[in-house]
C-alpha cells in the first residue's frame, strides 16, 4: 500500500453498506498504523450539515437543478475545508459519497443534464479520490435495506427524501452507477451482495496492491 496519504470515495446506492465498509476500513488502517479521516457528503462541514438537512429532509422540495448545485456547493466546501487539509497533514480521507453520487442519483435519477454537472464539477472538485470503490447490489436490497434503517431509527422524514422515490428510481440510481464506473479512471466495482467481511476483504485486496 502507498506510503502517502490516500483519498478514497466510498459510493453505491443506499443501502449498499457504505457505511459499514467505511468503519472496517478504519479499523484495518488504524492496524497498520496510518491515520484516517472517516467523513460524507453531503455533512462533512458544519456548512454541509446544514446543506444536508435541506437536501435529505422529505419536507424541504427543492426544484431538481438547486438540489444539484447545492450538492455542488457541499462538494467544494467539504473538499477544501475537509478533505484537502487532512490529507496534507498526513491522512488518509474515506469518504462516503462523492461525484459518481451526484451522477447517479441527479443525472440519471433526476433525469437532469450531463453538461450542467460538467460544467459545476469544473469549479467544484478540487481533487479527485486516489480510488473509487462503488459497492454493487440490487436496487429493490438496496432500498429495503435503507427503508428499515430509517424507519428503525425514525429518520425517514429527516433522512428519506430519496428513499420514498421508490424501486424505479434507483434502478435508474444503478445505471448511472454502473455508467461512471465503465467511464472513470480508479474506480473498482466490489459485490455488495456478499457478507459485509466479504466486501471488507475484497476492498483491503485491492488498496494492498494499489499502485
Amino acid at each position: 500500500m502507498k506510503d502517502y496519504p490516500l483519498y478514497i470515495a466510498l459510493d453505491g446506492i443506499d443501502g449498499c453498506g457504505k457505511t459499514t465498509l467505511s468503519q472496517g476500513i478504519y479499523k484495518e488502517f488504524t492496524k497498520l498504523g496510518r491515520r484516517v479521516k472517516l467523513t460524507r457528503e453531503p455533512g462533512g462541514t458544519e456548512v454541509g450539515m446544514l446543506l444536508r438537512q435541506l437536501l435529505v429532509n422529505q419536507k424541504f422540495a427543492l426544484e431538481p437543478e438547486t438540489e444539484l448545485m447545492l450538492y455542488c456547493a457541499d462538494r467544494l466546501e467539504h473538499q477544501t475545508k475537509l478533505v484537502l487539509p487532512n490529507l496534507e497533514s498526513g491522512r488518509d480521507v474515506i469518504s462516503d459519497r462523492f461525484l459518481s453520487s451526484t451522477y447517479a442519483y441527479q443525472i440519471f435519477g433526476r433525469g437532469l443534464d450531463k453538461p450542467f454537472l460538467d460544467y459545476l464539477s469544473q469549479h467544484s472538485v478540487k481533487r479527485m479520490p486516489d480510488i473509487t470503490f462503488i459497492i454493487d447490489i440490487d436496487p429493490k436490497t438496496a432500498l429495503n435495506r435503507a427503508v428499515e434503517r430509517l424507519k428503525r431509527d425514525g429518520m425517514m422524514q429527516d433522512e428519506g427524501k430519496f428513499e420514498s422515490l421508490g424501486t424505479e428510481f434507483y434502478e435508474k440510481v444503478h445505471e448511472g452507477f454502473v455508467w461512471y464506473a465503465d467511464t472513470h479512471e480508479n474506480v473498482w466495482t466490489i459485490n455488495g451482495m456478499q457478507p459485509k467481511e466479504a466486501v471488507l476483504a475484497d476492498v483491503m485486496a485491492i488498496l494492498d496492491n494499489f499502485v
